[in-house]
């Protein structure tokens, strides 16, 4: 299994079926988990987002969704295009 492959396949996918609607990153980690894509340090979901931005396909949202895996702290979440 390849993280970096299987992720940017996986929020692609995410984001798609999201389109226009806004989501939160750990929605998409929690969905992954459930499908048997996650690497030993979730952290590394970081450097999967920016690829989507730079290709056209995801953007960041105006809306703030409290982090669970955050203590709780306001982020901004992520838009399909």
């Amino acid at each position: 299994m390849n993280f970096e492959q299987d992720s940017i396949g996986f929020l692609k996918s995410f984001a798609k079926r999201c389109k226009g609607r806004p989501f939160s990153a750990e929605q998409v980690t929690l969905a992954a988990i459930k499908k048997g894509i996650a690497p030993a340090d979730l952290r590394a979901w970081g450097k999967v987002y920016p690829i989507g931005v730079k290709e056209g396909w995801l953007r960041r949202s105006n809306v703030a969704f409290r982090r669970s895996m955050g203590n709780g702290t306001l982020t901004l979440g992520w838009v399909g295009l």
